[in-house]
This record gives C-alpha cells, structure tokens and sequence, in this order.
C-alpha cells in the first residue's frame, strides 16, 4: 500500500510531467500556426520525462552542496557529482537532443 505523503509525490510528478508536456505542445502548436514544422508528440513526451528527471536529479543534489562546500563529514563533494551530476547531465542531454531542430 502506498503511503500519504509517497502517493502524494508520485501525483505532483504526474501533474508537473503533465504541464510540461502541454506547455511544449502549446509551443509547438504556436510554431505549427505561423506556418513552421512542429515536432513529433512522442518527442515532447520524452523531453518532459527526462526533464523530470534532470530537474528532480538537479534539484535534489543542489540541496545538498552548501553542506558539501561547508565541509561537513557526512557529505562528500564527489558523491554528489556522481549521484546528482550524471543522471542530470545525461537527461539534459536528452531533453536537448529531443528538442533540437535539423537543418532542413
């Protein structure tokens, strides 16, 4: 069974995945109006679910550096690199290359 405050988190992603993915469609839609090429919906999908996962694996990390720069023994520098930095910096990378537009 799911706890309160566990369903409550799951529900704030669903609801903040879902505004997302309808502010970018509506950026499209706006792009699609005045006559340029919009992007594919399974594109805005993925982009709004790693974008979760960058602002939640960024987001998180960031609450613990001031304690890292601080000194404190508990919390290491270098594990917050590789525990927050990766995964934000790999769903960036995601997030750019399903928003990013060809040449053509």
């Amino acid at each position: 069974m799911v706890t309160g405050g566990f369903g409550l988190f799951i529900v704030l992603m669903l609801a903040i995945g879902t505004g997302l993915f309808f502010w970018l469609r509506s950026r499209e839609g706006r792009r699609q109006a005045s006559g340029q090429t919009s992007l594919a919906t399974w594109r805005l999908v993925i982009a709004s679910v790693f974008g979760l996962v960058a602002l939640f694996a960024g987001g998180c990390s960031l609450l613990f550096v001031p304690d890292a720069l601080k000194g404190n023994q508990y919390v290491d520098p270098v594990a917050i690199l590789i525990l927050g930095g990766i995964p934000f910096a790999i769903a960036t990378l995601i997030v750019w290359l399903s928003l990013r537009r060809g040449n053509g």
